[in-house]
């Protein structure tokens, strides 16, 4: 029997996991085989690592092993250890009683209590400190924690799972990372591979992309076009899964229509790209790629250039920099409605 939140599909040797409204799509051979490491050490108690570059969805993959496990039913709460200062990771952590420190004016529990029952995300692990990592170690092999300021022990029924796009056994040998813990947190290693390595779920990623991003702006989900698949396909995508939605929400943007062309897939948070020997000019290809875009978005927009630039992301000034260029050499620019066609 198939779980409600697994789908093989019909005539494709994939999976396709749906956790929190996103799909964590495994039609690759490799990252299948890790998605079903993550089903079978979810139903132990073991304390997983997720290793894998920024963008390759570890914290989809930890809520996919929190909802396999026995404590589904619990909640999952997760911290980034990077996006904490670490004055205050220590009582976000473990919690606080009312007084413990300048500005606790009442008491606080942590991370750690908010999870109870459930499951514990330590996000970009690595990111703590030597200190802060002691004391968590602590907290791991006694299985229970203190709050700042209290002298009252607090026992811990948590499973814990933790992220980091880090090479740790680097970090141990330069004194960055301490060993025991790492042996502590490495219980059962999963290793994500970057999206560059699983080319066969590209595509069916953008398409899920696509559908999510244009359900919630309330239009139907266009296609992609032959070509822009194979520019996808192309590209190294060194931000992974991340850099991948950012393109399919630039390009629901731009094109407006049934078909994602590669006219609207811009890689790049401006229009312009440097060439590869940083001479600073565009190439042909990406030239006509500027243009192209340029004047369907101005037609789009009713030649209306301050919408237009929204549109582009970039500022009206720079887009009539852009146009004085194109008139120079020839081109057409597209006029505001009720006027004629600028030559």
């Amino acid at each position: 029997m198939v779980q409600p939140s697994v789908l093989v599909v019909k005539n494709e040797p994939a999976l396709r996991v749906l956790e929190k409204d996103e799909s964590l799509v495994a039609i690759d051979p490799r990252f299948r085989a890790v998605v079903e490491l993550a089903r079978r050490v979810a139903r132990s108690e073991a304390t997983v690592l997720i290793s894998g570059e920024s963008g390759t969805g570890k914290e989809v993959l930890a809520h996919y092993i929190h909802r396999h496990s026995k404590c589904c039913e619990g909640p999952f709460v997760a911290i980034n250890c990077a996006a904490i200062p670490e004055n205050m990771l220590e009582a976000t952590l473990f919690g606080y009683e009312k007084g413990a420190f300048t500005g606790a004016h009442q008491t606080h529990p942590g991370k750690f209590e908010q999870a109870q029952g459930g499951t514990l995300l330590l996000d970009e692990i690595s990111e703590m400190d030597l200190d802060l990592q002691a004391k968590l170690l602590r907290v791991l092999q006694e299985r229970e924690v203190e709050r700042l300021g209290g002298c009252k022990v607090i026992p811990l029924d948590v499973r814990v799972l933790a992220t980091t796009n880090r090479a740790l056994r680097e970090q141990i040998a330069s004194g960055q990372f301490r060993e025991d813990l790492y042996y502590r947190l490495n219980v059962f290693p999963l290793q994500l591979p970057p999206l560059r390595e699983r080319t066969k779920d590209i595509l069916p990623l953008a398409r899920q992309l696509i559908a999510s991003r244009a359900a919630a702006a309330g239009r139907l989900p266009p296609r992609l076009t032959l070509a822009a698949e194979a520019k996808l396909l192309a590209h190294p995508w060194p931000g992974n899964i991340r850099e991948l939605d950012n393109v399919v929400q630039r390009a629901l943007i731009l094109e407006e229509g049934e078909a994602i062309s590669t006219q609207a897939l811009a890689f790049e948070t401006g229009i312009e790209a440097p060439l590869p020997t940083g001479v600073g000019e565009l190439s042909k290809d990406l030239k006509s790629h500027e243009k192209q875009l340029i004047l369907d978005t101005l037609v789009r927009c009713g030649g209306r250039r301050k919408q237009a630039a929204a549109q582009l992301g970039i500022s009206e000034r720079t887009l009539r920099y852009k146009l004085a260029r194109l008139r120079k050499a020839g081109v057409a620019i597209p006029a505001p409605s009720n006027t004629r066609l600028t030559p």
